[in-house]
């Protein structure tokens, strides 16, 4: 009886010991499931953030991993846009920049829509043929792909170096010219910034995105809201004395941003810009007017203050940001910086120009103080040669109630800086932003700076809660 009942007590732990292990798989199973369901049933906006952020390697093995992914990878919006580095280099080890870029193009070229191509400086005749090639393969790669850009920008192309030959650079500018022609009219970004072309084959660029653009306005399409043109033509043309540069601009109908340098206004851009200009409630449509100035380009041209008045009218939100370097004689500036802009920043920069004669004085007390309201954002970087414009700088900051942005790289004392903060403080002034590096002719600045460190103590709880603030001292000698 005894010999009996052992193996089915035997039998009975046998079978409670599976029964034990299977619930142990099924939990373990259990979890193993419900940790791979987590990610086969995450919804595909979240998948598509998630893979957003992945290299296209990395997305090319997530595709692999089931029909779901493959389908979300395959996503428009994660491929819609794309920066790429065109260079003449020829690498042994790995695939050129411009094969990676053709090669994206034929997958996903139909999804794309904002383009960024940045140049590396060609060192020689060789590399910049490299260059009009590459850059002549992938425009012919995005017009075969059905691509229709939003946005393309290619920057600093320097045709000016003297590594692009002629033959050359008129065969980029047919290729470009081609592209801009016949695809263009989906475009409503475009930078060209750093082209450098002359000034016949600046036009027919310009030309053959205004044909482009012209398609646009007949079928009623919104068309080129931003052109960016800083540095497009080379510094030595005097672009203004062209009169078909107006004309060409005349026809970009609805510009809501606009980028050039000063060599290319006149009173006839200006005109040009108050009649084309107009959004499609009947409102001037331009409101960001960036001009950039600078001393090795022409600027001895007169611009009348009328022609500024009739653009502010005309465009009423119009905001104009003006960059003027290293021109120093107030003469000067007093014609470019004329009363009638609607300044809303202003940035000027001597940088380490030496010109003994120079003063800052009547720039910051007679021109700057005109745009009191409406300067909102002020960029110093003078050398003033340990001139005192303290009090100058001062009286601009009340003056001028609009400011909410001071950057001033200048031979200063201390006790300005402690000023304009107690000026903050009371509610003086309305500004946000507070940047001021202390030039100083001496080599051991350690007393200075406990000075600056004392001053932001007193100070601390008002740049803590509400100033973006920033103070150094600067050898310069």
């Amino acid at each position: 009886m005894e010999y009996a009942q052992r193996p089915k007590a035997e039998e009975e732990q046998n079978v409670a010991k599976v029964h034990k292990e299977e619930e142990v798989n099924m939990v373990e199973g259990g979890e193993a499931y419900e940790h791979q369901s987590l990610w086969a049933f995450l919804p595909d906006v979240c998948l598509q953030r998630v893979f957003w952020w992945l290299h296209d390697h990395d997305r090319a093995q997530a595709a692999l991993v089931c029909n779901q992914w493959h389908h979300v990878i395959h996503s428009p919006s994660l491929w819609r846009h794309r920066s790429f580095l065109v260079s003449g280099c020829i690498f042994q080890s790995r695939r050129s920049e411009l094969e990676k870029a053709i090669s994206y193009v034929k997958s996903y070229g139909s999804y794309l829509e904002t383009l960024e191509v940045l140049f590396i400086h060609p060192i020689n005749t060789v590399v910049a043929r490299r260059f009009q090639l590459n850059l002549r393969s992938l425009l012919a790669a995005l017009r075969q792909a059905g691509s229709r850009l939003r946005s393309l920008t290619i920057h600093r192309m320097e045709l000016d170096h003297s590594a692009w030959c002629r033959s050359i650079r008129n065969a980029l500018v047919r290729s470009m010219t081609f592209y801009l022609l016949r695809q263009g009219s989906h475009l409503s970004y475009l930078s060209l910034s750093g082209a450098r072309f002359n000034l016949d084959q600046g036009m027919h660029v310009l030309e053959a995105v205004a044909a482009a653009q012209q398609h646009v306005h007949l079928s009623h399409r919104p068309g080129l809201a931003t052109l960016d043109l800083q540095d497009f033509f080379a510094q030595p043309f005097p672009v203004y004395n062209r009169p078909n540069f107006a004309s060409v601009v005349h026809r970009f109908q609805g510009l809501c941003n606009l980028t050039l340098n000063y060599s290319c206004m006149s009173d006839d851009l200006l005109k040009a810009l108050a009649s084309c200009c107009v959004g499609q409630n009947g409102a001037g449509s331009l409101r960001s007017f960036t001009v950039h100035c600078h001393v090795l380009e022409p600027h001895f041209q007169t611009i009348r203050g009328d022609a500024w008045a009739l653009l502010a009218r005309r465009c009423p939100a119009l905001k104009v940001h003006m960059s003027v370097e290293q021109i120093l004689a107030i003469e000067w500036l007093a014609r470019i910086l004329l009363r009638e802009v609607p300044l809303h920043s202003l940035s000027l920069t001597s940088s380490y120009f030496n010109e003994f004669n120079w003063t800052a004085k009547p720039a910051l007390a007679s021109l700057i103080p005109m745009y009191r309201m409406c300067l909102q954002k002020l960029i110093l970087d003078i050398n003033n040669h340990h001139e005192p414009v303290d009090e100058e700088l001062m009286e601009v900051v009340t003056v001028c109630t609009k400011l909410t942005y001071l950057k001033v790289w200048a031979f200063l004392d201390i006790s300005f800086l402690d000023r304009l903060l107690q000026k903050r403080l009371k509610k003086q002034c309305i500004l946000k932003t507070i940047k001021v590096r202390l030039y100083t002719n001496k080599h051991e600045t350690r007393e200075e700076d406990e000075m600056l460190e004392k001053l932001f103590s007193r100070f601390r709880q008002l740049i803590d809660s509400e100033l973006n603030y920033f103070a150094s001292t600067y050898p310069m000698f």
